[in-house]
């Protein structure tokens, strides 16, 4: 996969967008996090003339799929599809799916994560292709423990959640751990989600009171 040099900076995501005028007037509710482009006819053409570090292709759009992308593209494809079977759009070549009913924010997180070399699929999708189990029998066939509080969090979020307790923004952190922007934040969030936290400060304390931490 080729990726752009923009990857480390501030710069939004270049995107080109397969599908009707109104999925590109959402996306482009965010410019600081996307800019957007509509396809030509010929989309290998339309990603290299923008430059695109992404596509996205709405399957829910007339037409839509006649234009799934070749093996030749080199930047990844997130397919917005209309129901919650993205097998199709995955074995043509999407890197990722989404139902196109998802909001804009949603979207640019994925294509974020796409970029990072990440895969990304709608939850509904997962639940769709993995027949779910009611809980109450999962309990009862195989109770897991909770995991120590050591093994809450990887290396690499607890190298963050230092850079946290010193007040480091996500930028800060980005440049501290060599790494771009897009996945301080994947990882500041991953964080707050582990602790239950709402807030960085909070998550902070949180970790510190289960040892992970010395304040």
């Amino acid at each position: 996969m080729v990726r752009s040099s923009r990857l480390f900076g501030l710069a939004p995501l270049k995107v080109v967008v397969v599908g009707e005028e109104a999925l590109r007037e959402r996306l482009s509710t965010i410019p600081e996090r996307l800019t957007v482009t509509p396809s030509t006819a010929h989309l290998e053409v339309s990603v290299r003339f923008a430059q695109a570090d992404a596509v996205v292709i709405d399957l829910g759009a007339s037409g839509a799929v006649s234009r799934l992308p070749s093996p030749a593209l080199v930047v990844p494809v997130l397919a917005l599809i209309p129901g919650d079977d993205g097998l199709p759009a995955i074995a043509a070549g999407a890197s990722g799916v989404l139902h196109r009913d998802s909001p804009p924010e949603a979207i640019a997180a994925a294509l974020a994560a796409l970029h990072e070399g990440l895969a990304v699929f709608d939850r509904a999708f997962v639940a769709h292709l993995i027949p779910q189990t009611p809980v109450a029998d999962v309990l009862e066939a195989a109770p897991v423990a909770a995991p120590a509080p050591s093994e809450l969090l990887t290396h690499r979020e607890r190298e963050v959640l230092g850079l946290l307790a010193d007040g480091r923004s996500n930028k800060q952190i980005a440049t501290a751990l060599t790494i771009s922007e897009h996945t301080a934040k994947f990882h500041v969030n991953s964080i707050l989600q582990k602790l239950s936290a709402d807030k960085r400060v909070e998550a902070v304390v949180r970790a510190a009171k289960l040892g992970l931490l010395e304040l």
